[in-house]
């Protein structure tokens, strides 16, 4: 099977599908921070790609992994995502933005 790079509504539709499950109240005061998704560029092994940013807190990011189908937080600065780390669910990288962010829960 050959990769192929996720599309906007790629990126859409795995957002929505980690949001089943999630508590109602941790998705409200989660989701105010989605943003639609934008593309982004990100560096991976030496070669530069393009990732969405799904969720923003003024230069924190939260962006969505194509390769390992997961999401994870980054500094963005003029659309290159930099200092990646993966969280996998969507809830647990919005927690760990607010966190980087220094938004207090």
């Amino acid at each position: 099977m050959t990769w192929v790079a996720a599309s906007k509504q790629d990126v859409q539709n795995a957002v929505e599908a980690d949001w089943i499950g999630i508590d109602s109240d941790i998705k409200m005061q989660l989701s105010r921070y989605l943003v639609d998704p934008q593309p982004a560029t990100i560096e991976r092994f030496g070669e530069k790609e393009r990732a969405f940013v799904v969720a923003r807190i003024g230069d924190h990011v939260v962006f969505f992994d194509d390769i390992e189908q997961d999401f994870g937080t980054a500094i963005e600065f003029e659309g290159m995502l930099s200092n990646p780390a993966a969280y996998g669910n969507i809830a647990v990288a919005l927690r760990e933005l607010e966190r980087e962010a220094g938004i207090g829960r």
